[in-house]
């Protein structure tokens, strides 16, 4: 039986960091392709406020150090705050008023002065953040509201985790499977962030501009305040079976 790691070779291509760098952003090490015919990077990102976003761009070049490297104008992908997220967050404010709303991929739930769970309503006469904040949990978390949010995710369910303090996390049960989308009429009483997004970009060895650009890297462009890492797979019927060389590796059968 071949191993999984047997079929590809995995490297860290972007270290958990901040995108805190000049233009044109954070370019990752390159990479070379001429054993492999795929490269599949995928990136992880948090700490993206409304509106904000992570262009990500595969770029190629002949040397490893990246010199007069370019983007490859058809490599590239935008993640957008709070659209097609893992996890998101709602931060609840004291004025949410009545006929506030937040959407969770397309499940509308209304502030009103009275709860109604069952149909989606939330209560925010108390004018408290965090009492606000534990009724939209209870909201989302009853039976009527879980089998839409249920129905409208893929199959996948949504875990809402109340903090306490006004801010309640949403996250997919199935990453991969489905995702969240979050939007909210009132940006102030009902800010929605996302705490993770994961993309990826996927291009044949032959995506290069000439035969001598076989160095592929990515970069990302963004806010200083957003985070990000990035994986690199590079396979798809290898010329050769990979060695990795890691820190420590285990295989259990």
């Amino acid at each position: 039986m071949r191993l999984l790691s047997e079929g590809g070779k995995v490297d860290a291509a972007i270290q958990y960091q901040a995108l805190a760098t000049p233009a044109p952003g954070i370019i990752s090490r390159y990479f070379r392709m001429d054993k492999y015919c795929k490269a599949l990077f995928m990136v992880i990102v948090d700490t993206l406020a409304l509106a904000e976003t992570v262009v990500c761009n595969l770029m190629e070049a002949a040397v490893n150090t990246g010199v007069a490297g370019a983007a490859i104008a058809t490599g590239t992908c935008t993640i957008t705050a709070n659209t097609l997220a893992s996890v998101i967050t709602i931060t609840v404010g004291a004025g949410t008023a009545v006929g506030n709303t937040v959407t969770v991929n397309g499940v509308v739930f209304t502030a009103a002065a009275a709860p109604d769970h069952p149909n989606q309503v939330f209560d925010q006469s108390s004018g408290v953040a965090i009492t606000i904040a534990t009724d939209l949990a209870a909201c989302m978390v009853a039976a009527a509201s879980a089998a839409l949010l249920t129905a409208a995710s893929n199959g996948a369910g949504v875990t809402v985790v109340d903090d306490l303090g006004a801010v309640l996390t949403l996250t997919i049960t199935e990453a991969g499977e489905s995702s969240l989308t979050v939007t909210s009429n009132t940006a102030p009483n009902l800010a929605i962030a996302t705490v993770q997004a994961i993309a990826y970009l996927e291009a044949e060895d032959t995506a290069h501009s000439l035969p001598t650009m076989e160095w592929y890297a990515i970069q990302l462009i963004g806010a200083a305040t957003i985070n990000a890492s990035v994986t690199l797979y590079r396979g798809g019927e290898p010329r050769y079976t990979p060695t990795q060389y890691v820190a420590a590796h285990d295989y259990d059968d």
